[in-house]
């Protein structure tokens, strides 16, 4: 995401964002680390910096498709299932439908 953050910079910066899923399925904010760049590296140090705080390997790993986090989710993570975002699926899925078919298919995206 990208968002202001200094105030004496104007404009937007990259931040990196990792949340967690609780069984009961509340949404933990667990990190958060400046990178304009969705590199592979960048992405690596978020997660190491996450499993220095104590995160052990994780069931599912759920991402956008952006490849440097992809790659970086299998070198930490290689056991981990991983399962690309719903919402960035759906948006995937919305942006081939002609305009005047997107409520439907969401709708019925969003059932299966």
């Amino acid at each position: 995401m990208y968002e202001a953050v200094r105030k004496e910079a104007p404009g937007y910066e990259g931040i990196l964002v990792a949340w967690g899923v609780l069984a009961d399925g509340r949404k933990v904010l667990i990190h958060m680390a400046l990178g304009n760049k969705e590199s592979e590296d960048a992405w690596l140090q978020l997660l190491r910096d996450l499993v220095k705080r104590g995160l052990r390997i994780p069931v599912l790993v759920c991402s956008d498709g952006a490849p440097g986090l992809i790659k970086a989710i299998k070198r930490m993570f290689g056991r981990s299932l991983r399962q690309r975002c719903l919402m960035h699926k759906l948006q995937n899925v919305l942006s081939k439908v002609p305009e005047h078919m997107r409520d439907e298919v969401k709708s019925r995206v969003r059932a299966v």
